[in-house]
This record gives C-alpha cells, structure tokens and sequence, in this order.
C-alpha cells in the first residue's frame, strides 16, 4: 500500500531531508534554466496556475514525483506530507489509519443520507399520494366515477329514509316569499341573500350529504387553497341532483334572476376551505367557465351558493361581492359597459387602483346554514378567509356547496376563453351541439326533457332509475379525459403563464413591445357567433 517505497534499507537511510522541499506556486527558483522548469499546468494543478519555476526536490520529495516533472502536484505533495519520518515512502501504520478514516467517513455519509431519507420521508409519500389522489379522484369525476343513490345514503347510515325526502319537499313544498326588494337588490348589486330558505334540520341533512360527496369522490385541491374540492358532484348523486329540481329553487331563480325563464343545471361543485387560509382569495368572475357565451346578459346565468358555518365581515369564511360587478363585462344589459377593472382572464393581475377599489368597496354577507345567497355568474367575488380567533366548528373546515345554472335561452358554448378551458362538463359524451340553446333538449310535442340532456331542467323532477341508467352518457371518454387535462395544462401554464413571463422579460430588457406570444386574455375567435 505505500505509494513511494524504497528498494533497500540504505536507501532509505540516505533520505535526511528535513523539509517537504516543494516550492509555492509564487516562489522562483534560483536554479532557473537548469533543466527543472515548467511552462504549463499539469495534471492536479490549480487551473490558475500561471508559468513557475520550481527548486529541484530533495532525494526524499523526488520519490514522489511519478513523472519525473521535477515537482509535485497538489496530489502528490498530500501524499508527502504524510511521510513524517522523511523514508521516501509512507508508513503503513499512517495508511491503516487513512483508510480506517475514510472508511468511517464513508459510514457518517450514509448514516447523513439516511437521515435525510427519514427526515423528508412523509413529505415525499404524503406528496405522492396526494397526486395519486388527485389523478383517481379527477379520473373518478369526470370518466368512471359511481352514481352514489339513496339507497347508498342510508345503507351507510349516513342520512335516513325520511330525511333525504325532506331534502326533496323543502318546507313541505311551500314556495319561498321572495319579495320585491330582494328582486330590485339582486338586479342592483348582482347578489343577494335569502334568509331561512331552509329549516336547521334541513341545513343539517344537507351538510351530511355534502360531506359523504366529498369523502366518497372528492380530491385534494392542487390549483388552490381549498382542501377538497368535488367538480360536477350532481353528476354523482342522485339526492343531491333531484334536491336541486323543486319548485322551491327553480321557481325562485327564474322569477330572482333569469327573467322569468327556466332554470337549467350546470353543474355543482363543493369546496372545502380550512380555518388557516381563504380557498380562493382572488377577485374572479365564474363565467369564465361558465360552457355558453360570455357577451350575453347577466340574466341567462345564476348561481346558488349555501355554506355549512354561519360566516360575515367579522367572523370571516364567507364570500366577497362587488356590487354592481354584474354590469362591468359587456353592454349589452341597461346600464351596463365594459369597466377599466374588468378582466377576462382569471390569470390577469389587477391594477392597484382596481384592488383599491374592490376593497374598499365589497360586501361580505352574513349567512347561517339555513341561508343561502344567490349571486349572478358575472358578479366579481373571492373568498375571505376566516378570523383565527374563532375557526370554524368542523375540523375538516367550512363546506361550501354551490349549483351553477343556465337559463332556457342561453346558447352552449364548449370553450368561451382562449386561456382557460370551460368546465369538464362541456365534454360529456351527450353534450349539446355548439351553438344550440339549453331548451333544445325539450321535446316540442311532449314538452318533456330528453333523457340523454346534460344539463336538466330544474322544473321538472328527474328519476333516480334514469340517472343510473343514463349515467355513463354523463362523462367523457379517457381519450377525452386525457386530451381535456393535457389542454387544461397547455393553456393555463404553457400558453399563458410561460409565455407571459418569457414575453415580460423580453420587454422589460427591450424597454418596448418587442415580444408578443402570450395567449390572449380574451374570447375565443367564434365566441359571439350565436349572440
């Protein structure tokens, strides 16, 4: 194991030098031009190394130089200054103890390794699982998810008999009072709230319906801050989809918000927001996925949005309207004009001054469970998030439960922005053509809803035998799964997001618009073809 050795005792015993007789990169020789210098780096040089000169070495150092270049590199100058008695070679015992050493070094890398293995461990796995989760529950909601039935509901002893039909006869059928002045508030402000539109029994039923929906098919939210998150739950459930077709809520939207036309299902969805942060704290609008035109009025598309824990301006948790918002994306209802503050993109960051005014300007309703708040698909709105000091009463968080609707006359739309994809919905196997309105599906001579139509009618009561047989139709194929995801990507993180800050930093460098290749925060090319 040395690396020098000596060929003999007398050998060694001639190696007296008492030094490691190798000169400093900056030191010059006085021997210049006797045979030992060098011009150019060698191998383990420092690559700095600029032209030296080097003293010749000692019998002792020369034993190291395995080149014979007349010094040492910084390899062979570690080697000799492990030779403390000056043999011209190393001692054995200094080698076991080097690679005793290096073999405990070896293990302490190991034992580090391990430790950081262990240490993000459940990171890694919980981060995992999560996108696992994710990817099934996605795969579940839109393609091969179950139609989860009454039956299922008590079997599970989740709700009784008697309380899934108090879901579907709200108030024993009685209409809700709707009065004039909340008519007058919801055209004025684009929202309103309707108090004790259902019984505390009713509320608690329907929170535990709710929440089986998400335990059964919800999926942990990537996109936002909400926990959970169930797109298109209606699709899924029969107690919850025939909860919607009363006359109670039907009558109520067409006569509060949809100028007296029928009421048409969208689609659901349920989000789950935790005490420590607000789900979607952003100011958005939800036409924007929203499947028909944008520029139509604010009559043809409404929204019901219920939460399980009493939420205001104090407490927190609830929702943030911005009155008159309903009036800021188009012209085409009395007084209404496109605002500096709107934005059709939910990418596009407000200015300052447009933050400023939101804030300044916004209400935030008070609701208990029994209430609920009804608000047009054009209202600016966000989320607000809950006051630490009284978090909310579930330790999973507050559920809100939202039904999004169309009227009769509004036209369908598969794709309305060019950077954000509508909802799944719009790919359904037996969706509407492009173009067509939502009463299509109505035969005129029966005067009674197509079976295969996605979006139902909310007037008129659909069977749970016809939901589980006309189920499949109510999802898109993997192929389209697939191709939705992969768009969804493409235009929300290639299209728009990477290309924005590609174009940004070119223009910023540029100092003018010299970069152009953002996906523009607009309607698609066809968007106002069926106005």
């Amino acid at each position: 194991m040395s690396i020098a050795s000596s060929s003999n005792s007398s050998t060694s015993s001639t190696c007296t030098c008492s030094d490691i007789d190798i000169a400093s990169d900056e030191e010059v020789s006085s021997s210049a031009g006797t045979g030992n210098e060098t011009s150019s780096p060698q191998e383990g040089d420092p690559p700095n190394r600029k032209k030296v000169v080097h003293r010749q070495l000692s019998n002792c150092s020369s034993k190291y130089d395995k080149e014979h270049k007349g010094y040492l590199n910084k390899y062979e100058q570690l080697a000799r200054s492990l030779d403390s008695k000056n043999r011209g070679s190393i001692d054995p015992e200094t080698v076991i103890n080097l690679l005793k050493t290096q073999d405990l070094l070896k293990k302490r890398q190991w034992v580090l390794l391990l430790g950081n293995i262990i240490q993000w461990l459940p990171l890694i796995i919980g981060a995992a699982y999560t996108f696992i989760k994710f990817t099934e529950r996605q795969y579940q909601q839109n393609v091969g998810g179950k139609i989860l039935t009454s039956m299922d509901y008590i079997r599970e002893g989740v709700v009784t008999s008697e309380e899934i039909h108090s879901l579907w006869d709200l108030s024993e059928g009685d209409a809700y009072p709707l009065t004039e002045r909340q008519r007058q508030d919801y055209l004025r402000d684009g929202f309103v709230v309707l108090p004790n539109f259902l019984t505390e029994g009713e509320s608690q039923t329907l929170d535990k319906v709710v929440t089986h929906n998400l335990n059964e098919l919800a999926f942990p939210d990537l996109l936002t801050k909400c926990s959970r998150k169930f797109h298109g739950e209606h699709y899924h459930s029969s107690v919850t989809h025939r909860f919607w077709q009363q006359p109670r809520i039907s009558d109520m939207l067409s006569t509060l918000a949809l100028d007296g036309d029928t009421a048409y299902m969208v689609t659901s969805e349920i989000l789950e927001m935790p005490s420590g942060a607000a789900c979607i704290p952003q100011w958005h609008w939800d036409f924007l996925t929203f499947p028909q035109n944008y520029n139509t009025s604010f009559t043809t598309g409404t929204q019901i949005w219920w939460s399980s824990e009493e939420v205001d301006g104090n407490i927190g948790g609830g929702l943030a309207f911005l009155p008159g918002s309903h009036r800021w994306a188009n012209s085409v209802d009395e007084n209404a004009s496109l605002h500096p503050c709107f934005a059709m993109n939910l990418f596009d960051k407000m200015s300052s001054e447009c933050t400023q005014l939101l804030d300044r300007e916004m209400v935030i309703p008070s609701l208990s469970p029994t209430d609920i708040v009804i608000f047009s698909r054009f209202t600016l709105h966000r989320s607000v998030a809950r006051n630490p000091s009284v978090p909310f009463k579930s330790t999973t968080g507050r559920r809100g439960y939202t039904l999004r609707v169309g009227s009769a006359r509004s036209i369908f739309k598969q794709d309305t922005m060019q950077c954000f994809p509508s909802h799944p919905s719009s790919n359904f196997e037996r969706q509407l053509k492009e173009g067509k309105r939502y009463d299509s599906v109505i035969d005129p001579k029966t005067g009674i809803p197509n079976p295969h139509a996605i979006y139902r009618p909310m007037n008129v009561r659909d069977s749970e035998e016809l939901m589980i047989q006309e189920g499949n139709g109510r999802t898109m194929s993997t192929t389209t799964f697939l191709h939705y995801s992969a768009q969804s990507i493409i235009r929300q993180k290639i299209k728009w997001k990477l290309a924005k800050y590609v174009e940004d930093a070119v223009n910023v460098v540029a100092q003018r618009k010299l970069l152009d290749m953002s996906c523009k925060a607009a309607p698609t090319p066809d968007v106002r073809a069926y106005d």
